[in-house]
């Protein structure tokens, strides 16, 4: 995949190109209008919306990843024995993003706290992701087996789910109100200070419709995606120990008294490459699709050589494959689908690596994801002495529902660091 005809249809000739053509038949029914389905002014008005959340301010603040991650690591055995931390890394981010979405986790961490609302709305969600893919794989062909009704009797049942909580939010803050009441909205035991169901009942307390939309699109690019992310970087990880090790070093020159924020995860230059690897081997969202909306020209795509202009109409879809230019060998040398985070060391930010899409279709939650990330990195550094495989398979073995995941789990082992062990602030 060619780098300019990516920022081509990115960000040079943003205006020419949408993604409501390609998204809003197949998703619409689940997700609503929102930031992944929608063009134009209401898909401005989402990214608009969704900029609080998103703001440094929110992303410094990491007390609640910090409590799901206390369960996280509970569940890991620290004498050596085998674990598939994929489904654990799932679940972890699965129970911050429901807080962070919604001011209340999934607690899927802990299973005899899970409410039985909250299993049942995970349930319904991955049926309804399950129906949304079928969607997507017929495509044009869809008029020939008609409207999934059993589908659209799930999406109707999801969206009975949060409007519930909608509701009850809205009661809240009428009540926050009232006279004698505090005027301050209480966040309740949440660790994030602006959650996004809040924010938008605040803006738009008669706009369920909306509300809904809104939360839905976020749940669906938040829910499975960090947490594969996270398998996947441990995945590498566990194949070498070289990278370990120079993680460790680079984590024990943390002072005890450093405080892990946004600004100083940032700047731990080895985390960041090991988090980047990954994301340019095996992204779990590695492609796109945009379809033309005017007539116009990419500056190269045409001809034998692939390389002359070549002419648009509207109507025409092109794929995005990032993950195709990310393990290009023109670009990242003979070793592009090997593993060596020392690459990214030295990479300067362009077109040529952009696991978070590029222009202004960008992920709000780039920065957020980053951050949680390297918090997740470090914690575990801190944590383990070693991770060691325990697969037989060394290769990256791909399962394919909406994100890419590893059909085999991620099998790995721990041991414990005991003794010198000292953890900065928290």
């Amino acid at each position: 995949m060619d780098p300019l005809v990516i920022q081509t249809v990115a960000a040079t000739q943003a205006d020419n190109f949408g993604s409501a053509p390609s998204n809003r038949k197949p998703a619409g029914p689940l997700l609503g209008d929102g930031a992944s389905t929608t063009d134009g002014h209401i898909w401005k008005r989402s990214r608009e919306l969704l900029q609080p959340v998103f703001s440094r301010s929110q992303v410094s603040q990491l007390s609640g990843l910090e409590s799901h991650l206390q369960r996280f690591l509970e569940r890991i055995p620290r004498d050596g024995s085998t674990i598939d931390i994929q489904p654990l890394a799932q679940e972890l981010f699965l129970d911050s993003s429901m807080e962070f979405i919604f001011g209340k986790s999934s607690g899927s961490l802990s299973p005899s706290e899970q409410t039985a609302e909250a299993k049942q709305f995970s349930e319904d969600f991955d049926e309804g992701l399950r129906g949304m893919r079928n969607n997507y794989m017929t495509d044009k062909f869809s008029w020939l087996v008609g409207p999934d009704k059993k589908w659209l009797a799930q999406c109707a049942k999801i969206h009975v789910t949060l409007n519930g909580y909608i509701d009850e939010e809205v009661r809240f803050q009428k009540q926050s109100k009232l006279p004698g009441a505090s005027s301050k909205i209480t966040y309740g035991s949440s660790g994030y200070q602006h959650v996004l169901l809040k924010e938008l009942v605040s803006k738009y307390p008669d706009d369920k419709t909306l509300t809904r939309n809104e939360l839905m699109n976020v749940f669906f690019a938040a829910r499975d995606p960090i947490g594969t992310i996270t398998s996947n970087m441990l995945f590498l990880l566990a194949r070498s120990p070289e990278s370990w090790g120079k993680l460790r070093e680079e984590v024990a020159a943390i002072a005890p008294e450093q405080e892990l924020t946004f600004e100083f995860l940032k700047s731990l230059k080895y985390v960041q490459a090991v988090i980047d690897e990954p994301l340019r081997l095996i992204h779990p969202v590695d492609r796109a699709w945009r379809t033309c909306l005017s007539t116009c020209i990419l500056p190269r795509g045409g001809g034998n050589s692939v390389n002359d202009p070549i002419l648009l109409q509207p109507g025409d879809q092109i794929k995005l494959i990032y993950g195709c230019m990310h393990k290009d060998k023109d670009i990242w040398g003979d070793d592009a689908s090997k593993s060596n985070p020392d690459r990214m060391v030295r990479l300067k930010h362009s077109w040529k690596f952009i696991p978070f899409s590029g222009g202004r279709r960008t992920c709000p939650a780039q920065q957020d994801t980053y951050t949680d990330m390297a918090y997740f990195l470090v914690r575990m550094v801190q944590e383990f002495k070693t991770i060691r495989n325990r697969d037989d398979c060394l290769e990256y073995v791909e399962e394919y529902v909406m994100t890419k995941s590893s059909r085999n789990g991620v099998k790995v082992a721990f041991l414990a660091k005991y003794g010198s062990l000292v953890i900065g602030n928290l």
